[in-house]
């Protein structure tokens, strides 16, 4: 199911308690709007002016930032999901051309032993991903453990926590929820793909039939804003139910059903059996809004 990612990579993003991020006591305002990400019909309207709704929901609620270099801004999410149980994202714009090793300790995240000799923009992305994480667990009232990083690489939340990290060129973002109530969460950020890798998503992430499909369903919107969007989509359903299948599957497990780019929900039928809970023929909805004007994110929860 990542077999895509050698040839095209994503963004970053967090957020903090109560609408702010706070390190050590200190707070820091915004920075003015024109360097933060455009929302809703706004961000749509520049990607395909002629369209009128879709992929849009509420703006982000205010964000502030931490007194770093690194990190630029934070705010929470929504992400417009159907699902009452998904909560809102933290999302974390940051500069990963300024980061060095202090941070982690100015963070108060310890350094994985597995990136001691990651080039630093790898690590801004894994730090602020975490950062992110601290936050949405925060949220729940909950002490925040910082996730490990299990077998597979997946993040290792703290007992009675499930979530999922995603981060793509300058954006890191996490959620969590109690998880007792759900089965698994998924969150994925990515970058409207460009010409040099339509191709290797149309050979890989979609078939014939699905790309047909997004032609057909939407065909006043831009075909890689879809792609993107599917693959995206793709993603999030295989971060939510990893933790029960326990093992990595292919992007055909997941077969596009239907998208309506108006409501910004798309539904994957399941191709194949992944785990009795997972039976081939099983439907699921996946949220998908625009984060920027060149960025969707989309979002699973089951």
């Amino acid at each position: 199911m990542r077999t895509v990612r050698s040839s095209y990579s994503a963004p970053p993003r967090s957020i903090a308690p109560c609408s702010t991020l706070q390190t050590h006591g200190a707070m820091h305002t915004a920075p003015p709007s024109s360097t933060r990400p455009r929302h809703g019909s706004e961000a749509m309207h520049e990607h395909h002016p002629d369209c009128a709704t879709a992929i849009v929901t509420e703006p982000n609620v205010h964000s502030t930032v931490a007194p770093d270099a690194m990190i630029r801004d934070a705010y929470w999410e929504p992400l417009g999901h159907d699902d009452p149980r998904m909560p809102p994202a933290c999302v974390i714009a940051f500069d990963p051309t300024a980061f060095d090793a202090s941070a982690w300790r100015r963070h108060e995240v310890r350094q994985p032993s597995a990136l001691l000799h990651a080039v630093p923009k790898r690590q801004a992305e894994f730090l602020t991903g975490r950062i992110a994480a601290r936050q949405a667990i925060a949220r729940l009232g909950l002490a925040a453990s910082i996730p490990g990083i299990g077998a597979s690489r997946e993040p290792r939340w703290q007992n009675g926590v499930a979530g999922s990290i995603t981060h793509v060129h300058g954006l890191a973002a996490a959620v969590a929820v109690a998880a007792s109530n759900i089965n698994g969460i998924g969150i994925d950020v990515e970058r409207i793909v460009d010409a040099a890798t339509r191709d290797a998503l149309r050979g890989t992430v979609v078939t014939t039939d699905e790309y047909a499909l997004l032609k057909t369903a939407c065909s006043r919107f831009d075909a890689d804003l879809l792609l993107t969007t599917v693959f995206s989509a793709k993603e999030s359903f295989f971060k939510g139910a990893f933790a029960t299948v326990g093992r990595y599957f292919e992007f055909e497990a997941a077969r596009l059903s239907s998208l309506d780019a108006d409501t910004g929900r798309l539904q994957l039928t399941l191709t194949q059996t992944l785990h009795p809970t997972l039976p081939e023929g099983r439907v699921f909805t996946i949220g998908f809004r625009m984060l920027a004007a060149d960025t969707v994110v989309t979002s699973f929860i089951w």
